[in-house]
């Protein structure tokens, strides 16, 4: 039996031994995770944790609404045994009637048609590290190794272990004006975010200097044999020096080999899909879903600030 259940009386002990033996394991659905990015996650259980599905909600004007929040890629099943379109369906259908909105990601291997709901197909970039790192590196783009090459040729200096702090005040200098979808407060997380990963060995950081210029910086979580890359920022001068394409090329040569794969953190964004691909990163496809049950006089009101 599928029960809604509220965060305070969520075992997470038992929600993260689920998590962590998934076949879809990842790190954005852990408990510690959940906590860190969202305000507020309650979710639905399978009778003693045999599936979870996390359910993110906030309330505005006395509505509840369910999102994706940032810094996650998607909720979903997860669970100890088969994921199958049936058990897939049983969990929509088991959301409560109380969410009035809902907007949120299934990974991909949560079959589903998702009767009543819209959808939409996504994409993240994804690479396996098994391959030696010459093998890899067959693999990159013509361009790719251009600016590898233009990026050692500059003297570009790579060095781990860069504060969260700058990583993300790199971000916002270079990328973050131009996204008005992040607050002030939404930075603060992210930073949060990088300190529990790196206090729980889950992150690790990698900055690019030139000279004694930082020109740029990324930031990585790991989990489940998996790698997230989550956020970065890089200068103009690092852009025209290829020091993002000399960051990869750093991280993928030194987890080379190993039974590790590397998520670039994805976007359906073809500029920004080209790059990963540029890495030989290939494209998984999953789902977004909307819907909408909100009483008419919102939808009124909505339809007039268009």
């Amino acid at each position: 039996m599928i029960r809604f259940t509220e965060h305070k009386n969520i075992n997470k002990q038992k929600w993260d031994a689920c998590i962590s033996k998934s076949s879809n394991a990842c790190v954005f659905v852990y408990s510690w995770y959940l906590d860190v990015v969202s305000d507020k996650w309650d979710a639905l259980i399978l009778n003693d944790y045999e599936a979870v599905f996390p359910i993110v909600s906030r309330s505005k004007y006395k509505i509840q609404y369910i999102y994706q929040p940032f810094f996650t890629r998607y909720s979903g099943v997860y669970s100890k045994d088969k994921i199958t379109e049936p058990l897939v369906n049983e969990f929509l259908s088991a959301i409560p009637e109380k969410y009035k909105f809902m907007e949120f990601c299934l990974p991909e291997n949560n079959p589903t048609k998702a009767k009543g709901f819209e959808t939409k197909e996504k994409k993240y970039q994804l690479l396996s590290l098994k391959e030696k790192y010459e093998v890899l590196q067959k693999g990159y783009s013509d361009n790719a190794k251009r600016n590898v090459k233009k990026a050692i040729n500059a003297k570009l200096k790579i060095r781990p272990d860069i504060a969260p702090e700058k990583i993300v005040n790199l971000f916002r200098e270079t990328k973050g004006n131009e996204l008005e979808i992040f607050k002030p407060e939404d930075y603060k997380t992210l930073i949060r975010l990088m300190n529990v990963c790196i206090d729980s060995n889950k992150g690790q950081s990698i900055a690019v200097y030139d000279g004694t210029i930082l020109c740029a910086a990324a930031f990585f979580m790991f989990s489940n044999n998996r790698f997230v890359f989550l956020k970065s920022g890089v200068t103009e001068e690092g852009k025209a020096k290829g020091a993002m394409h000399l960051l990869f090329n750093y991280f993928i040569k030194e987890n080379s080999g190993k039974r590790y794969e590397l998520d670039f953190g994805g976007s359906s964004v073809d500029s920004v899909a080209r790059f990963y691909k540029n890495f030989g990163a290939k494209d998984c496809v999953y789902l977004q879903l909307k819907k909408s049950n909100l009483p008419k006089i919102v939808k009124w009101v909505k339809s007039l600030k268009k």
